[in-house]
């Protein structure tokens, strides 16, 4: 009987284990909404962005010292149907803490369709950006009293087939 016990526990707590790890595998590819990203590029600081990225499952990947200003890159590996993409997030800020950009590129989510909606209380603009005078891409940009925000959408040749790459710039006034 004490066998039974435990070879029902045993499956028991199998099914529970099972269940527990399926559901931690998320088939979304989560990225910070438009307020996070406002609020990161206040901060000045890449100490308190990395904190916050890492949580996302971004990697440091790269530092870059210019002139006037310091990148950080951070990339995440994704798979969106069975697709593997690397997303990459972008930090810049001015060497004077000043002012900072983020930019986040990826190809695995329409970065236009889950960005739009939240950019409803920002006005449009003419878009004046490089990527904007790109015959293949196509760009809406949007400001407020704070913040400028551009957000492409580009037609690029994939290894698999025609596709799209996402590109969104977040840049305090």
């Amino acid at each position: 009987m004490k066998n039974l016990y435990s070879t029902l526990f045993l499956i028991f707590s199998c099914i529970t284990i099972s269940q527990a790890q399926s559901n931690n595998i998320t088939s979304s590819n989560p990225f910070p909404t438009l307020s996070t990203l406002t609020t990161w590029a206040t901060y000045n600081s890449q100490t308190k962005f990395d904190l916050e990225i890492r949580a996302l499952g971004f990697t440091f990947e790269e530092k870059t010292a210019a002139t006037a200003t310091t990148s950080y890159t951070y990339i995440r590996k994704t798979a969106v149907s069975n697709i593997n993409y690397t997303d990459r997030i972008v930090y810049k800020i001015a060497n004077n803490n000043s002012a900072s950009i983020i930019s986040l590129v990826t190809a695995s989510t329409d970065l236009v369709s889950f960005y739009t909606p939240q950019l409803m209380s920002y006005k449009s603009m003419k878009c004046e950006n490089e990527m904007a005078k790109d015959a293949k891409t196509t760009c809406s940009c949007f400001e407020n009293a704070k913040f400028s925000i551009d957000i492409c959408d580009e037609r690029v040749k994939l290894s698999m087939g025609d596709g799209n790459t996402y590109f969104l710039s977040v840049a305090i006034k």
